[in-house]
């Protein structure tokens, strides 16, 4: 089965960092939010190195605080009810309690950041 991170067709993303290890881009699907980033490791694997999670969630944020600008706080949720199981990535997001997946969300261990990227508070 091919891996969707792993086709992904960049011309047609909103790419907002990319490195030989990485790439951050808007998802497609954006569930009724504002904006909903993903961080996702190019290379095929499920498990990363714990220096390799630290350097993506650092880049993660540095995006989030410029595409989540337009407001205090969001999102990092950890890896729960990802459609795509098999290719290490993270989501970022706004907060919106109208989006298609609060619910969801309410029930996925995350991490609240101001916009300056200050840990506002965990949930497990």
């Amino acid at each position: 089965m091919e891996c969707p991170l792993c086709n992904l067709d960049l011309k047609n993303e909103k790419v907002w960092f990319e490195d030989e290890k990485i790439i951050v881009l808007d998802t497609k699907n954006k569930k009724g939010h504002n904006g909903r980033i993903m961080v996702v490791w190019k290379e095929h694997t499920k498990n990363l190195e714990p220096k390799d999670e630290e350097y993506c969630n650092k880049k993660l944020k540095e995006v989030a605080q410029k595409v989540f600008s337009y407001t205090n706080y969001y999102e990092i949720f950890q890896d729960k009810y990802s459609s795509v199981m098999g290719h290490w990535h993270k989501i970022a997001s706004d907060i919106n309690p109208n989006a298609d997946d609060f619910l969801q969300i309410l029930q996925t261990p995350r991490s609240i950041y101001s916009i300056e990227g200050k840990l506002i508070k965990e949930y497990d």
